[in-house]
């Protein structure tokens, strides 16, 4: 968050908007008043506004002061500050209204807190400010500012001088050393944190980390801005924030609609993929269905009918030539029977089908019914029916003694 104490710069209304704007603090007039008995936090307006208009605080009107207040319910006190409008319009101050916020350079010492009473200094930009606290008090009894040249160490500590001198030193200590202010932010929970550090530096007993938190709704009370406008503002600001908040409810229902709708389809999509799988795997099973059929009825020819594969391993065994080069090769092959079969096919000579012929009958795999050839333009084809010969069932003693002589013929 910017921040700037300079004349109000020739800047844009939206910038401006921005900047929080803290008024050297010897503009000021500072007092500490004790709140009244019974006084509540929704009473503090109206009690600050009472003593404003005292003729000892103030000769001006409170409607033409730039005031605010800082107070405590348990230290039971009140600081007021007020500066008059007239006098800021002189310094260059005016349309306040332009700012984000508007604070006494001091407001960073609010809420400081010292174990023994102390008097403790800020310097803002070219503003040296004195404030006394009492112990465990965040509300200070005095505060006094000057004007000062920063980069003037004889200026800082004349004028530390004179501030002291308006302070009771013989109830107060005096802190060794000067906070220089630093940059503000807002967090996310509402509050203000004010950065801190120490001019020199030097002194053991002092802590390093110098950070003062206030609460945003503590800060409206030290906006110098009338009561009237910072009413309307809380409220302008809060109903942008539930705006906001609406805006960024709605965007976030969208984003989970279009999530929720993405799923959906990529949902449908997978539902659609799984259809065409199914669909596909459905068209598929009465291919399988028919498979399953031919492979079951094969297996049944084999068992007591027709057993196609192991007739033709028979006869094909008996056609001559090597393996990846017969002398004859079947293209066609129709059973009648259980034992009859047509064979059709070529051969590489009218030689090498008769040879076949005589093989299947010398092997008593056969008997040849018919038996055609024919060689015409280098090529021979034949046509042969054949009635296959019964293979006769071993008895059960010879299967036995044949079995154990190959079991003792395998190596141990």
């Amino acid at each position: 968050m910017a921040d700037s104490s300079e004349e109000s710069p020739d800047l844009p209304v939206g910038v401006l908007r921005e900047v929080t704007l803290r008024i050297p603090g010897e503009h000021f007039f500072c007092e500490t008043i004790p709140l009244p008995a019974q006084a509540k936090e929704e009473d503090f307006y109206e009690i600050a506004q009472l003593a404003l208009s005292e003729e000892r605080f103030s000769p001006y009107p409170v409607d033409q002061l730039a005031w605010g207040f800082h107070a405590s319910l348990e230290a039971e006190k009140m600081l007021l500050f007020a500066c008059p409008f007239s006098k800021l319009r002189q310094l260059g101050w005016q349309n306040l209204e332009m700012f984000r916020r508007v604070f006494p350079s001091f407001v960073s010492l609010f809420g400081k807190e010292f174990e023994v009473p102390t008097v403790a200094f800020l310097i803002h930009e070219d503003t040296l400010t004195a404030a006394s606290f009492e112990a465990g008090v965040g509300v200070p009894d005095f505060v006094f500012s000057l004007p000062i040249e920063m980069e003037d160490e004889e200026s800082v500590e004349q004028a530390r001088g004179k501030l002291l001198s308006l302070m009771d030193l013989e109830r107060y200590e005096v802190s060794p050393d000067i906070l220089v202010t630093g940059e503000v932010s807002r967090m996310k929970d509402g509050f203000f944190h004010f950065e801190h550090q120490w001019l020199e530096g030097k002194d053991p007993t002092l802590e390093l980390e110098q950070e003062t938190t206030i609460s945003g709704a503590s800060l409206w009370d030290v906006d110098l801005r009338p009561p009237p406008y910072k009413f309307y503002e809380r409220k302008r600001r809060r109903q942008a924030r539930m705006r906001w908040k609406g805006v960024l409810g709605w965007t976030l229902g969208m984003a989970a609609l279009i999530i929720l709708f993405l799923g959906v389809k990529i949902a449908e999509v997978k539902l659609d993929d799984k259809k065409t799988v199914a669909q596909r795997m459905a068209a598929e099973v009465p291919l399988v269905i028919e498979s399953q059929k031919l492979l079951e009825k094969l297996k049944q020819n084999k068992l007591g009918g027709i057993d196609p594969f192991g007739a033709l391993g028979r006869v094909a065994v008996h056609r001559g030539g090597s393996g990846d080069q017969p002398a004859l090769w079947f293209t066609k092959a129709h059973f009648e029977s259980r034992n009859e079969i047509t064979l059709e096919g070529s051969a590489q000579t009218v030689e090498a089908v008769n040879t076949f012929v005589e093989k299947l009958k010398l092997n008593e795999v056969a008997e040849v019914l018919k038996d055609g050839k024919k060689s015409a333009a280098g090529k021979t084809t034949f046509d042969l029916e054949l009635e296959l010969i019964e293979l006769q069932a071993k008895p059960e003693a010879e299967k036995a003694e044949l079995e154990t002589s190959e079991e003792e013929s395998e190596p141990g």
